[in-house]
């Protein structure tokens, strides 16, 4: 019985273990800030895309016609894999009309606390009460280096070294 006792008593803590460590990675949250430039009716704004992989982005979802209530929003990247909202506040989430506030979201509101992690169109889903979806995609690429001389560079230079690494090995071995 003794035995039987201290395993309960290992399973709860290793439990609890779990739970805080479970909730430790959670350090994310959606929150209510006001409209963003350039938004004026309902719908989801993602700010700066394309996004680069691995980056959080900025999506906004924003009621400012009418009260709706949130009732569910997925994430689907390239490979139609859907991500559940997973932020807090927690669903359902009310966004009045004439607050002009929006939900910003990030990747870690789905559980992608590394940021996107698919090169490709990803999107948003939103639905509401009363009942409307809202569909929003963007895009997420590779790191891209602009058009510039330090995009020219970026190219040229690892071939030079790498030509010049060897010319120097060379002309030593001789």
């Amino acid at each position: 019985m003794l035995r039987i006792a201290s395993y309960l008593a290992m399973a709860a803590v290793i439990a609890s273990i779990v739970a805080v460590a479970g909730t430790g990675n959670r350090a994310y949250a959606a929150t209510l800030v006001p409209l963003p430039p350039g938004v004026t009716a309902d719908g989801i704004a993602a700010l700066g895309t394309p996004y680069n992989l691995g980056q959080q982005g900025d999506i906004y979802v924003c009621i400012v016609s009418t009260p709706r209530q949130i009732t569910d929003i997925k994430l689907v990247d390239p490979d139609d894999d859907f991500y559940n909202y997973v932020g807090a506040p927690a669903l359902p989430i009310t966004l009045p009309s004439g607050g002009n506030q929006c939900l910003h979201l990030t990747a870690s509101d789905f559980g992608l606390n590394t940021g996107f992690n698919k090169v490709g169109d990803w999107t948003v889903l939103v639905d509401t009460n009363p009942g409307r979806t809202f569909i929003f995609e963007f895009t997420v690429t590779f790191m891209v280096i602009p058009e510039s001389v330090i995009g020219a560079l970026a190219v040229v230079l690892p071939s030079m070294g790498a030509f010049a690494g060897y010319k120097v090995l060379r002309s030593k071995s001789k």
